[in-house]
């Protein structure tokens, strides 16, 4: 064992320099998983050296003529740093992703002929016929040692859990049980360490660490701010810190609101979410690699810039609305302070925050109903594909993913090419843990707000309450250690600012719909023959600010005044300036009959433009909030409406508060070119779902 050692000291003062040694718990680890060939679960801080040990046990193991290492990460931007990361410690490294599939055919030559030491898949890779076919059943009786990266993954009761991350579980079966197996996270108290020893395997050792980041200064803002005052806040706090780093954003909105009003301040700070190249000319390494290398102040970022982004320098990490839960956050503020003595953590909270993280726990798992339905529908009309079961269940394309991952990895159906059927009619997955789980995310939900106020050590707060089993008494650096006080006063002229950088902000525009889900009754095919004009929209619906007005005046059955302003704004300055409308026309409801008209008319009103009540709602129908694809959704509106008035020839701008589905919308809008309209413009408050 010495002389591995020894080898691994070697290879690691090549790679890190003359100076480096192993932390605490990185040799026993390595030795656990090389000599003792265990079942290893290690849980230590981000920063702390994890992946230097599965590289270094990669490379033991393969020395000693052991197959390769398969290495499960959940983000292909993860994979793309462990690729480089693992070529610096001389490994040979391949992933098979979506991304690459140009290259698949050489990779699976190379790995069928043991000439790759590490292979990196995602859990979905692992559910592929193809992989599982042509080269999982023949790689694994050649796996040296398994790598469940993120393994808190696994475990539904983690705060990132996915599905298709139990699927290792069968691939867990397929390898002998003398197989080293490692999983690492950095982000797991007690019950989530206690689970996913279960899932990998009785009588796993497991390597704990102490949480404490002694580079971090934590500060909270208790005091409740609206969203003028937090953009005022951002924009003072990017001018008083130096050097780089994120600001985490709960929404794709609310990235670009932010990257947007900073950029007017001064700063230069560009958005990054998951699909952001559809919205910028950058994509997510363009705008990764200017954050490494400083080219930027800040990357105003969703949960996607979390795991595995690795820069050592970062000086700071503020999140602009309060995280769900403290695992998740304490994985975002881990990306701080890695190679510096001081990096700063900064939470704020407003208005909004709490009801987009309780939207977040209430659709983390499908309901009871929803999954009764999908195999009651695979029951009575047999295999089906997942177009075929959207036909035939009232649940959301997102939502029906889910349940067949989880009836998949569960092994209560199957499937074969694109159809999926029963294979346990009787059987139904665990209800009762995901009632429960949800209600441990409402306490998780409290357990934060509760550290917002908090007037303890902030980082005792942390580590205590994620079960480090020795938190520091005082870090000493946090704003209660220190009795720090914010100086930050707004002046009336910056809140008048981002006020009005809040009304005259970026339009949201939506595509109209141009095909039917399916042949409907009284068109000849799925293409809609009058489509909509692109629509716009005021705000999404879980916006801070004007969302949150939104969302209040549904409940009392009025929107107030700021919203008519802003909607006037809205429009003036973007659709109006290049189009003529000849009628405001309201979307008619039988639930709400004064809400939408009321709102409308006064819209009307402020524009000078003509008003006309031309849609009327003959025959009540289920809430199209209750209708969850673009199947029911469009049968849920059709023939429910009818045109009453003279629109022929005229260019309508039809007003809404909220879209969703767009099913309305599209439906009235088709009435409406059938009724000789010559143009139709939607025009909602909210929209929840902009490219759906």
């Amino acid at each position: 064992m010495a002389n591995l050692k020894n080898k691994a000291e070697a290879w690691l003062a090549d790679i890190l320099g003359k100076q480096a040694t192993f932390r605490a718990g990185q040799w026993e680890a390595i030795d656990a998983l090389v000599v003792q060939r265990q079942h290893v679960l290690v849980v230590q801080r981000t920063g702390w050296g994890k992946s230097s040990v599965y590289f270094l046990a990669t490379r033991l193991l393969r020395e000693q003529g052991h197959g390769l290492t398969v290495l499960i990460s959940p983000l292909l931007a993860l994979m793309r740093n462990q690729i480089e990361a693992a070529q610096q410690w001389g490994l040979v490294a391949e992933t098979l992703n979506s991304s690459n599939q140009d290259d698949h055919a050489r990779i699976e030559s190379a790995l069928l002929a043991n000439k790759v030491d590490l292979l990196l898949i995602s859990p979905e890779r692992l559910g592929n016929d193809r992989f599982y076919d042509r080269v999982w059943s023949r790689l694994r009786s050649n796996v040296g040692m398994l790598v469940i990266d993120e393994a808190h993954c696994i475990s539904d009761w983690g705060h990132d859990f996915r599905p298709n991350y139990r699927r290792i579980m069968h691939i867990l079966e397929d390898i002998p049980h003398e197989i080293p197996v490692l999983g690492t996270t950095a982000t797991a108290n007690d019950r989530v360490v206690s689970d996913v020893a279960e899932i990998i395997g009785a009588g796993m050792n497991i390597q704990r660490g102490a949480l404490t980041r002694d580079s971090l200064s934590l500060y909270t803002y208790p005091e409740y701010m609206d969203t003028a005052t937090k953009l005022t806040l951002l924009s003072h706090l990017l001018s008083s810190i130096g050097g780089s780093g994120i600001i985490y954003c709960t929404t794709t909105r609310d990235c670009l609101l932010v990257s947007e009003w900073l950029q007017k301040e001064g700063h230069n700070v560009k958005p990054y979410f998951s699909n952001v190249e559809a919205t910028i000319d950058e994509d997510r390494i363009a705008l990764e690699d200017q954050l490494m290398n400083n080219q930027v102040k800040a990357l105003a970022s969703s949960v996607a810039l979390g795991m595995g982004f690795d820069k050592s320098d970062l000086s700071f990490v503020i999140h602009y609305q309060l995280p769900g839960n403290l695992i998740s956050y304490y994985q975002q503020i881990g990306r701080a302070g890695r190679g510096i003595e001081r990096a700063y953590v900064i939470l704020m909270h407003g208005e909004g925050d709490e009801d987009i993280q309780r939207f977040f726990i209430d659709t983390a798992f499908p309901s009871v109903a929803q999954v009764e339905s999908v195999i009651n529908a695979l029951k009575e009309f047999g295999a089906m594909s997942r177009n075929n079961l959207l036909g035939v269940v009232n649940v959301r394309i997102s939502a029906l993913e889910k349940i067949l991952v989880h009836l998949e990895v569960e092994e209560i159906i199957g499937r074969q090419g694109s159809k999926y059927h029963l294979q346990k009619a009787d059987a139904t997955p665990d209800f009762a843990r995901w009632k429960n789980i949800t209600e441990s995310r409402y306490q998780e939900l409290a357990q934060m707000k509760t550290y917002v106020h908090s007037t303890d050590c902030l980082m005792r707060f942390i580590a205590t309450e994620l079960d480090d089993p020795n938190p520091v008494v005082r870090c000493g650096k946090c704003k209660n250690c220190t009795e720090a006080q914010s100086k930050f006063q707004p002046s009336t002229q910056a809140i008048a600012r981002a006020q009005r950088f809040l009304r005259h902000g970026d339009p949201i525009t939506f595509e109209p719909r141009k095909r039917f889900p399916m042949k409907l009754d009284g068109y000849r095919n799925t293409i809609i023959p009058h489509i909509n004009q692109t629509g716009l929209a005021v705000c999404e619906y879980y916006d801070s600010g004007l969302g949150e007005r939104v969302r209040q005046g549904r409940k009392i059955n009025t929107y107030d005044e700021s919203l008519l302003d802003a909607s006037v704004e809205t429009l003036t300055q973007n659709l109006l300036k290049d189009t003529r409308i000849a009628v405001v026309v309201p979307v008619p409801s039988l639930r709400r009959p004064q809400l939408t008209p009321v709102f409308a008319k006064s819209l009307a009103d402020k524009l000078h433009l003509p008003y006309s009540e031309a849609v009327t709602h003959v025959e009540q129908h289920p809430s199209q909030e209750d209708q969850n694809n673009s199947h029911q959704q469009a049968l849920n509106v059709l023939d429910r409406y009818k045109i009453t008035g003279d629109i022929r020839g005229k260019t309508v701008l039809l007003v809404d508060d909220i879209a969703d589905s767009k099913w309305t919308l599209t439906m009235i809008g088709e009435l409406l070119g059938q009724s000789g309209a010559k143009a139709v413009y939607p025009f909602v408050l909210a929209v929840k779902n902009p490219s759906g």
